[in-house]
C-alpha cells in the first residue's frame, strides 16, 4: 500500500508460493477428479472432501494475497493504523479456513483408505480416527475464531479483553497435526506389504502413500518457527511460520490425491504403474483356479439359457460370451484381497483390482445363477 512508511518487505515469501499453488492445487484436485470419471469408479466421499479442502486452501491463500496487498511481510511500525488492522483481520481469518483445510485432508485420505481397503481391524481404525479428526477440527475450527473475548481483540490489542495463549495453541494444534499426519501414513503399509501383488508395484504403491511423509517434514519444520512466529512483537514481518503454513496445506492436497491418479501416473512410469491389458493382466493363476473369466461387472446382456456345458459337465464363460469386456481400471489402482485364501487365488495381479466372480450351476430342470461379490 502506497500509504505505508517505505521499508523492506518479505511479502514475496508469501506471494510467490501461493501464486504457484493457486495454478498447481486446483490442477491436481481435477486431475484426481478426471482420472475418476475417466475410470468410471464414480466420485467418493473422499473426493468431494478434498475439493472442500482445496477449496478453502485457495480462501487461505485469497487471504494471504489480500493481507499482503495491505502490508503484511512489511515491518509492523511502517504500517498505517488502518493498513495494520486490515492486515491482522485477514490473517486472523485465514487461520480458521486453514484448520478446516488441513483436517479435511486427513479426513479424505481415511475415506480413501475405506474405499481401498477392507481389513475389520483398518477400517475401525479409520472410523475412529475419522470421528477425532471431526470433533478436532471442529474445536479447533471455534478455538480459532474466539482465541479472544471480544473477537475483534484477535487483530486489535488496543481493544480490553483477554486472549488465550497464542503459542501453546500453535503448538498444541501442530502436535496433532503431526501425530495424525504419521498415523495415516503407517496405517496402509502393513497391509500393502502383505498383499500378493507383484512387487514392483507393490513397491510402487507403497511409495505412493508414502508420499505423505514430505507432509509430515513440513508439519515438523512448521513447528520449529512456532515460537518465534507468535511471540514476536513485529508479526507482520517475522511471517516464517505463514510461508510453512502455506507450504504444508498445498503439500497435503497434493500427496492426498497422487494415489489416484494410477493412470496418469501409468502414463509416465509404465513398468511400475501401468496394467497390461495384452495378457489376462488380473491374475493368470485366478482364472486357472476359478475357471471363471474375471469381469468388473455384471453383463445385462446375458441369457444363462444359452449357456452350454462342456464336457466335463461345467459351464464354461468362452462359451457364455464370445465378447468379454475387461476390467475397468478404478484409478485407486487396485483393491486389496480381503482374506489369505483370496490372496493365494490373486497372487499374480498386477496392481488393485475390483473383482466379481460368477459362479454358475445348472441341472436338467432349470438354471440356477448366482453372484458372489468379493473385493480383492
Amino acid at each position: 500500500m502506497s500509504e505505508n512508511i517505505p521499508g523492506s518487505s518479505r511479502a514475496l515469501e508469501i506471494q510467490v508460493p501461493c501464486i504457484v499453488f493457486l495454478v498447481t492445487t486446483p490442477a491436481f484436485v481435477a486431475i484426481r477428479l478426471w482420472s475418476r470419471v475417466k475410470s468410471k469408479s464414480g466420485l467418493g466421499w473422499d473426493d468431494w472432501t478434498i475439493l472442500a479442502s482445496s477449496m478453502f486452501a485457495v480462501i487461505v491463500m485469497a487471504l494471504m494475497l489480500g493481507s499482503c496487498a495491505y502490508g503484511f511481510g512489511q515491518h509492523i511500525a511502517n504500517l498505517t493504523a488502518p493498513n495494520k488492522l486490515m492486515t491482522l483481520k485477514l490473517f486472523f481469518v485465514s487461520q480458521a479456513f486453514y484448520k478446516l483445510t488441513m483436517n479435511m485432508t486427513k479426513m479424505s485420505i481415511l475415506l480413501l483408505y475405506l474405499r481401498i481397503f477392507i481389513q475389520r481391524w483398518f477400517r475401525i481404525t479409520c472410523y475412529a480416527l475419522l470421528v477425532i479428526i471431526t470433533f478436532y477440527m471442529v474445536a479447533a475450527f471455534f478455538a480459532s475464531i474466539i482465541q479472544c473475548t471480544p473477537v475483534a481483540r484477535a487483530w486489535n490489542k488496543t481493544i480490553p479483553g483477554s486472549c488465550i495463549n497464542i503459542t501453546t495453541n500453535w503448538y498444541a494444534n501442530a502436535g496433532f497435526s503431526i501425530a495424525t499426519d504419521i498415523i495415516i501414513l503407517t496405517l496402509p503399509m502393513y497391509p500393502l506389504y502383505k498383499s500378493k501383488i507383484v512387487l514392483k508395484r507393490k513397491i510402487a504403491l507403497m511409495g505412493v502413500f508414502a508420499l505423505g511423509a514430505f507432509v509430515a517434514v513440513t508439519s515438523i519444520l512448521r513447528m520449529r518457527t512456532l515460537d518465534f512466529s507468535s511471540t514476536s512483537p513485529d508479526t507482520t514481518y517475522d511471517i516464517a511460520s505463514s510461508v510453512w503454513t502455506m507450504l504444508e496445506e498445498n503439500v497435503a492436497i497434493t500427496c492426498a490425491c497422487l494415489p489416484m491418479m494410477w493412470m496418469p501416473l501409468a502414463r509416465l512410469f509404465p513398468s511400475f504403474f501401468s496394467v497390461d491389458h495384452g495378457t489376462d493382466s488380473y491374475g493368470s493363476s485366478a482364472t486357472r483356479n476359478s475357471g471363471l473369466k474375471v469381469t468388473s461387472q455384471p453383463r445385462s446382456d446375458w441369457n444363462p439359457l444359452h449357456a452350454q456345458p462342456d464336457t466335463k459337465g461345467s459351464i464354461g464363460m468362452n462359451q457364455i460370451s464370445n465378447s468379454q469386456t475387461r476390467p475397468s481400471e478404478d484409478s485407486t489402482g487396485l483393491i486389496l484381497p480381503s482374506s489369505q485364501g483370496d490372496e493365494a487365488q490373486y497372487q499374480n495381479a498386477t496392481g488393485i483390482t475390483k473383482v466379481t466372480e460368477y459362479h454358475v450351476s445348472y441341472s436338467k430342470r432349470k438354471i440356477a445363477v448366482g453372484a458372489n461379490r468379493s473385493l480383492d
